[in-house]
């Protein structure tokens, strides 16, 4: 089992969840999927976690330079993603055609 594997299944423990492996007939499939979701009840979603940080005012003035130069729209849903910025400014070749 992988370390990921492992971080994930203590986590899942952590919520008081274990895993359970049923094989069941066909005909029942939807029967037992709708019975273990009504028993599970409402789960408290977590927010994910971001990874990386916020473009910075330069990023974000460069990919302006390069949205304007290539007659796109601007990545505004990109700036706080800076890794994901720059991977936009490269596929329109940074301002240059």
């Amino acid at each position: 089992m992988t370390e990921r594997m492992q971080a994930y299944r203590k986590r899942m423990e952590a919520k008081g969840l274990t895993q359970v492996r049923v094989w069941v007939e066909k005909q029942d499939e939807e029967f037992v999927k709708f019975v273990a979701k009504f028993c599970r009840g409402s789960l408290r979603k977590i927010e994910k976690k971001r990874f990386g940080r916020r473009a910075s005012d330069r990023q974000i003035d460069f990919a302006k330079g390069v949205a304007s130069s290539n007659q796109v729209p601007e990545p505004t849903h990109l700036y706080d993603h800076h890794i994901s910025l720059c991977g936009w400014i490269w596929r329109h070749k940074g301002g240059k055609n």
